[in-house]
């Protein structure tokens, strides 16, 4: 009679990131990653992650690609902290290597803008023409005046059309 392995009963859902570094997101690649990537970006943080990646481990030497020379300075100084959490995470990991060479740049959703017309500047209000008319310096009230008339039409535009009064 042939058993089939029962799945071990969860009390908490698994997030996917854990499912994927358990199971090997990169098994099926032809150049594995030498540790899961979830584990790398713990242990590194997600700036560092996007600038070096893992490339090989072979006798607990890490090897890690980086962008530039500047990054491989950085990360050079780190090594012992880097190594500390990567031997927590359960990585045999007992020197860093750093290569520099090109690196995709990270995936990230598009910046959104809500808007790229600049508005025409509004009407200053009446107390705020006031104040300004206690400048004694024409040019330098004019600039004030500019400068807070294209401000509150910045603001106003910003919120949606919706002035404050």
């Amino acid at each position: 009679m042939n058993r089939r392995r029962k799945r071990p009963i969860l009390r908490v859902p698994e997030g996917i990131d854990t499912v994927l570094e358990r199971a090997g997101d990169s098994r099926f690649a032809r150049n594995p990653v030498p540790i899961p990537i979830q584990t790398w970006k713990r242990a590194v943080g997600y700036r560092i992650a996007d600038r070096a990646k893992p490339v090989s481990l072979e006798r607990g030497v890490l090897t890690v690609r980086v962008s530039t020379s500047v990054w491989a300075s950085e990360l050079s100084m780190l090594t012992a902290s880097v190594i500390s959490r990567l031997r927590d995470a359960g990585v045999e990991v007992s020197e860093l290597r750093f290569r520099v060479a090109p690196i995709d740049p990270p995936q990230r959703p598009p910046e959104r803008r809500t808007s790229r017309a600049v508005p025409a500047p509004l009407p200053l209000p009446f107390e705020l023409e006031l104040q300004l008319a206690r400048v004694e310096d024409r040019e330098l009230r004019e600039t004030l005046r500019n400068s807070a008339s294209h401000s509150l039409a910045w603001q106003a535009h910003t919120r949606g059309g919706r002035e404050r009064g």
